[in-house]
C-alpha cells in the first residue's frame, strides 16, 4: 500500500510542477546534452520533452473530465468460493452531459497476495465475505 501512496504523491508532484519542470529540463538538461553530444540529441531530446507536455496536458483534461463527472466511486473485495478466490469490483456512478446517472462496474479476479494489506487483514480479522472501500477523487 505505501508504494500506491508514494507513486500518488510523485505524480501529484509532477503534476503540481510540471511546468517547472519542462522549463528546467528545457533550459538545463537539453543544453547539458547539446554540450555532451551534439545539437542532434539536444533537439531530439526538446522534441521528446514537448511530445510529453502535450500528453501529460492531454491526461490532465482526461483527469478532469472525469472528476467532474463522477459522482460516487468505490472497490469492493469479495471472497468467492469459501476463500479460495478474492474478486475486485469498481463500482462508479457517472452524470452524463444531459444529466442521466449511469451507473458502471468492472470486475477482475486477485490472488490473495496482490491484495491490498488492510483487505487482507479485515478479511482475516472479521471474517467476513466483502471489504469495501470509497474513494474520493475530488475535494
Amino acid at each position: 500500500m505505501w508504494v500506491v501512496v508514494a507513486a500518488a504523491v510523485a505524480v501529484t508532484l509532477s503534476v503540481a510542477f510540471w511546468q517547472q519542470i519542462v522549463n528546467w529540463a528545457n533550459r538545463t538538461l537539453a543544453e547539458w546534452l547539446g554540450k555532451l553530444f551534439g545539437d542532434d540529441v539536444r533537439e531530439a531530446f526538446v522534441l521528446l520533452l514537448a511530445a510529453a507536455d502535450r500528453l501529460s496536458v492531454a491526461v490532465r483534461r482526461a483527469l478532469n473530465a472525469v472528476q467532474e463527472r463522477l459522482l460516487h466511486a468505490q472497490i469492493i473485495f469479495r471472497r468467492l468460493n469459501e476463500g479460495r478466490l478474492h474478486e475486485k469490483v469498481l463500482r462508479a456512478e457517472f452524470q452524463r452531459e444531459d444529466g442521466q446517472v449511469v451507473q458502471m462496474e468492472a470486475a477482475e479476479v486477485v490472488p490473495w497476495h496482490e491484495l491490498p494489506d488492510e483487505v487482507r487483514e479485515k478479511f482475516i480479522r472479521r471474517q467476513s465475505a466483502e471489504v469495501q472501500i470509497e474513494l474520493r477523487l475530488k475535494e
